[in-house]
């Protein structure tokens, strides 16, 4: 009888957690709010109004997901000018009937007009800094152009831009599609503070005939909050071998006359700074392990001739940030705040300088694991 009670009260019980998990409690909340996706920010043009600043977000289509508009995933686009970006992102709630909800905003896209004036990346950095409501590891990516035209565009593989930009880098195939930097809103805000330099990675439209595409290819280099360069795939490379795992990425050499392809599957660098004669250094120690396809050398030969193309590509990314350049785009400063308190103090005060002067020692190891 005690077994029947106790299994009564279970099922009770069951039932009215299952009641308060299918009851949509929230649904008027809901049906209020305008989740937005991604936001893109350019330069205002002179509209004699003062406004210095246009915000564009990219918002989910709620009712078309539920496919009430007939598509599985739309997205609406918001458009609206301010004098300030706290102002004209308040703003966008006056053209809507929803409250504007950024919990779930993946992206945020600058436009080239923000990226080269000084005064309205500043603003643009400090705002988001202070917002809140905005997720620190959103997605940040520079436009090849206006950030309006970005947002507009919509990728083959998913209309939401926000969801395809965050989800991009989830994709175990990116390294070996490409070099690709990643940067969230924490680290921007961080490098920004730290250094006022940053490396963010460019996003452009890419069209195939009628149809359209989101490509990210290359970086812009910010310096004193200010678009310094961009930078092809080509030569950043190197970026990925010093600052993330590398694994996914694919390098060739030639050999025998046939080119022997390395499938990295664990690459991990470690850096270490440290102080030499009254001047820093860099020590990165790099190790590389995979799987190689094709060619019919001797595996330790391949070693070796994998080695010193990894080694040319990280030389090549640092003389253009540290020589060309002059921007700490690895985060050294950062680091040797963490790792070295001391010589952080005695150099970070003059960072430019010291990392202009910083010596690099790079050491690697490439380890084939099959053939």
């Amino acid at each position: 009888m005690k077994g029947t009670k106790f299994g009564f009260k279970f099922a009770i019980i069951g039932i009215l957690l299952f009641a308060m998990l299918s009851f949509n409690w929230d649904r008027t909340e809901l049906e209020g709010r305008a989740f937005v996706v991604a936001i893109g920010i350019d330069a205002a043009d002179d509209n004699g109004n003062g406004d210095r600043f246009e915000v564009h977000m990219s918002i989910a289509d709620v009712a078309a997901m539920e496919g009430k508009g007939g598509a599985e995933d739309a997205a609406i686009l918001r458009s609206i000018s301010g004098n300030s970006l706290a102002r004209a992102m308040g703003l966008i709630d006056a053209k809507m009937s929803e409250t504007a909800y950024y919990g779930h905003t993946k992206a945020i896209v600058l436009g080239g007009g923000i990226l080269e004036d000084e005064a309205l990346l500043r603003e643009v950095a400090d705002t988001l800094a202070r917002k809140e409501d905005i997720n620190i590891k959103c997605i940040i990516t520079a436009a090849d152009g206006a950030a309006k035209d970005i947002l507009k565009a919509k990728p083959r593989e998913q209309s939401l831009l926000g969801v395809y930009l965050s989800g991009f880098y989830n994709n175990d195939g990116a390294n070996a599609a490409a070099a690709v930097v990643k940067l969230d809103l924490e680290g921007l805000t961080e490098s920004l503070r730290d250094t006022h330099s940053a490396v963010i990675p460019k996003v452009s439209v890419k069209k195939d005939g009628e149809s359209e595409g989101v490509a990210i290819s290359g970086v812009a280099v910010l310096k004193n909050y200010k678009l310094e360069d961009c930078i092809e795939d080509e030569v950043m490379a190197g970026y990925l071998w010093l600052m993330e795992d590398a694994a996914g990425t694919q390098i060739a050499v030639k050999y025998n006359d046939e080119y022997t392809t390395l499938f990295v599957q664990n690459s991990k660098p470690k850096l270490n700074i440290y102080e030499h004669n009254g001047k820093l250094g860099c020590y990165v120690r790099l190790r590389a392990e995979g799987s190689i396809e094709g060619g019919n050398g001797n595996a330790n030969n391949l070693q070796q001739d994998f080695a010193n193309e990894i080694y040319r590509e990280i030389e090549e990314t640092i003389r253009i940030f540290r020589d060309e350049l002059g921007v700490d785009g690895f985060g050294l400063k950062e680091r040797l705040r963490k790792t070295n308190w001391g010589l952080y103090q005695k150099y970070g005060n003059d960072w430019q300088r010291a990392f202009e002067g910083m010596e690099f020692t790079v050491d690697i190891d490439v380890v084939i694991r099959n053939f």
